[in-house]
C-alpha cells in the first residue's frame, strides 16, 4: 500500500513564506537576517528537515550563522507555533512547518518522513481516550511507520 501523498500546506513555497512572515510578523518579534534565512530555508522546504539540514541550508547563504544561533531560532519559531517539533525513537527530531492536523508516515528503509492526511486513516476522528488516568488530551495523532513507494520500487 503506498501512503497517500504529502498533504501541503496551501500553496508552494511562496505561499508558505508569505504565511510565517506574516505569523512571525504578527507574534511581534525582530525579523533579524539570520531568522528571516531561516524562515525561507523552510518555507522553501516540504519534507521534515533537522537541525543539521536547515543549518547546513542556512549556512550556505549565511557562512558565518552558527548552529546554536539556527538551532535557537527553530525553538523559538517552534514556541511560537510557526512549526512543529516530529520526534520518534531513534532519530532526531524534526521540524515541520505544516501546522495543520495531519499523521506522520516513516519509511524505515530511507528514513523519509510523510504528512499524510487526516482521512488517512478512516475512523480516527472517532476515536476517543479511555483511561484510568485524568489525563488531557491536547492532540492526538497517527504514527505510521513502513516503506515509502520510492524504496518499495526500488526493491
Amino acid at each position: 500500500m503506498n501512503p497517500p501523498s504529502r498533504q501541503e500546506c496551501p500553496g508552494g513555497p511562496s505561499e508558505r513564506l508569505a504565511d510565517l512572515l506574516g505569523r512571525y510578523a504578527a507574534a511581534g518579534l525582530p525579523l533579524t537576517s539570520q531568522r528571516r534565512t531561516l524562515i525561507e530555508v523552510l518555507a522553501a522546504r516540504s519534507d521534515h528537515p533537522t537541525v543539521d539540514q536547515i543549518y547546513h541550508a542556512v549556512a550556505e547563504r549565511l557562512p558565518e550563522v552558527s548552529r546554536t544561533t539556527v538551532y535557537r531560532s527553530l525553538e523559538v519559531l517552534a514556541d511560537l507555533g510557526l512549526l512543529e517539533r516530529v520526534a520518534h525513537p531513534g532519530s532526531s527530531v524534526r521540524f515541520d512547518t505544516n501546522m495543520e492536523p495531519h499523521h506522520h508516515f516513516l519509511c524505515t528503509r530511507c528514513d523519509s518522513l510523510l504528512d499524510l492526511p487526516m482521512d488517512a486513516v478512516p475512523g480516527f476522528r472517532e476515536l476517543e481516550l479511555d483511561c484510568d488516568q485524568p489525563l488531557v488530551v491536547d492532540e492526538m495523532t497517527a504514527f505510521v511507520r513502513g516503506t515509502c513507494a520510492r524504496c518499495a520500487a526500488a526493491q
